[in-house]
């Protein structure tokens, strides 16, 4: 594997570089993917259909993310960059960009395309560490793409539970068990993903026995018939959420369901018929409307463009580990979570930034692609002042565009930050594919090693120069002065006696597309 430069503080304005292996993005809950910085209850993925797909599967899709979020829960919602293969025209299958049925969700990333069976492997990496991945079911063909990336997330379990120590759970969404037309091969797809994951989460009792004849592990019954209804006023919800009953119901479901107790929850907690318990009816119903109590209780950081530090800048060069130390007290003294690596605070303060400073308009609405890796706090930063990121982890040493498969022109910032930032092999092929994924006004930023050119991945000051001008020529202009006290600083970090080997500083290059 490639070696990525981790700067590493040996003193006062001292530093030196060691290079280590990538690591893969959050392998375990404890080193990677952790829950958001303001301690919501479980990190949840929902793969299934959204907007711009059209019907009652995408809307339900959708408002279910909503509501989870809503009940305090760190929820990512991953859909498809292509559409599913099959006889419907791509406008019959869509709804128009201006119209669409609910309300997008901030926090979707198109990862998945169904020509590109490397990128459901891809995304099921991303999703360990995760508390639960659920996945909607509609029809049979898609099974072998669920079960790769249930696979990948090792979140493969069954009735023992999942097979890989501390893998989330593996939870289906089955609106129809079977296609109404089933086709020869249906039972047999379907019995293949039932049989392999944690639960399956049906809507009507007839559906439920349909799963356990299907080799479901565990079947529970949430009732959709007046989710109808409350989806036909989906928009007005959202406005001001409701989580009270029928939403209570599924919400609650799906908590027990991802639950790490989740063995010591009851089957079918949401059949409410009239022999269930009243108290686990009770408990079902007032579980999400208290969760979003708590969350709407929990401090938020209120960060402006005058809060931030002036030395804050979204591009710089850091060539003095004191400069890092004053940096990570800053974020500490203004309430940010902690920080273990100074250098990754310095890394991630010049990008928060620029930021709040350009990207921004006030209410926290940019959608940000982390892609700095677990050791960097610019996620739990982002989140911690109302922000709701996607942590990417570390891309593939080859496949930063695939990792950043979404639509064109649909995001407003890219993070490549230390200790999982560019060097002077991959920085071209971030650019480029950030050009084509930023919005007009989006910002990309990024850290590269400065260096000699025998230490392998960095760059020096003539280096950044033609990195500047490779980036103008894909539309991009550097959010900062070059030609000043940039310049000024990668020479001045240069001028000394350093080894030959080895990195002497870091430099943070911000992009603006133009």
């Amino acid at each position: 594997m490639r070696p990525v430069w981790r700067l590493v503080k040996l003193g006062s304005g001292e530093m030196k570089e060691t290079a280590t292996s990538r690591r893969p993005l959050a392998m375990t809950a404890a080193g990677g993917l952790s829950p958001a910085g303001g301690g919501a209850t479980l990190k949840l993925a929902i793969v299934g259909p959204t907007h711009p797909d059209k019907g009652t599967v995408a809307t339900h899709t959708t408002t279910l993310a909503h509501r989870l979020a809503q009940a305090g829960h760190d929820v990512t919602l991953v859909s498809w960059s292509h559409p599913f293969p099959g006889t419907s025209s791509p406008e019959e299958r869509s709804v128009p960009e201006s119209a669409p049925e609910v309300a997008a969700f901030p926090r979707t990333v198109r990862a998945l395309s169904w020509a590109r069976p490397d990128t459901w492997v891809r995304t099921g990496r991303r999703f360990r560490g995760f508390d639960a991945v659920i996945v909607v079911h509609v029809l049979p063909i898609a099974v072998p793409a669920h079960l790769c990336i249930l696979r990948a997330a090792g979140a493969v379990g069954g009735t023992g539970g999942p097979r890989a120590e501390g893998a989330p759970r593996s939870i289906v969404i089955a609106h129809d068990v079977l296609p109404h037309e089933a086709r020869p091969g249906d039972r047999a797809l379907t019995r293949s993903l039932f049989e392999r994951v944690d639960a399956v989460l049906v809507h009507s009792p007839e559906q439920g026995r349909l799963a356990k004849d299907l080799r479901a592990a565990r079947v529970t019954v949430a009732s959709v018939m007046q989710l109808n209804h409350a989806l036909d006023r989906q928009h007005e919800q959202l406005q001001t959420p409701d989580l009270s009953s029928p939403w209570a119901h599924y919400v609650g479901a799906m908590e027990a369901l991802a639950s790490p107790r989740w063995q010591a929850a009851g089957q079918d907690l949401t059949d409410t018929s009239a022999g269930a318990p009243l108290l686990l009816r009770l408990r079902t119903r007032l579980a999400a409307p208290v969760r979003l109590m708590v969350s709407t209780r929990r401090p938020r950081l209120s960060m402006t463009r005058r809060d931030l530090p002036e030395g804050a800048r979204p591009s710089d060069v850091l060539d003095d580990g004191a400069d890092a130390d004053e940096a990570r007290e800053w974020a500490r003294s203004f309430g940010l979570p902690r920080c273990a690596d100074p250098i990754a605070a310095w890394s991630a303060l010049g990008a928060l930034a620029a930021i709040v400073r350009v990207s921004d308009d006030g209410n926290c609405t940019a959608v940000i692609i982390d892609g700095s890796g677990a050791q960097s706090p610019l996620s739990s930063w982002a989140r911690a002042i109302g922000f709701a990121p996607v942590e990417l982890g570390h891309p593939a040493s080859r496949g930063w565009a695939s990792a950043l498969d979404v639509d064109l022109a649909s995001l407003d910032v890219i993070t490549r930050l230390h200790p999982n930032g560019c060097d002077s092999e991959d920085v071209d092929e971030a650019l480029s594919q950030a050009s084509l994924a930023l919005r007009s006004g989006g910002l990309i930023s990024l850290t590269l090693p400065l260096g000699p050119v025998s230490a392998a991945g960095a760059v020096g000051p003539a280096e950044v120069r033609a990195i500047l001008a490779r980036a103008h020529d894909l539309g991009f202009v550097l959010v900062g002065d070059l030609d000043g006290e940039l310049m000024t600083l990668m020479r001045a970090a240069g001028a000394g006696a350093h080894r030959s080997d080895a990195a002497y500083a870091l430099v943070r290059l911000t992009f603006r597309r133009r």
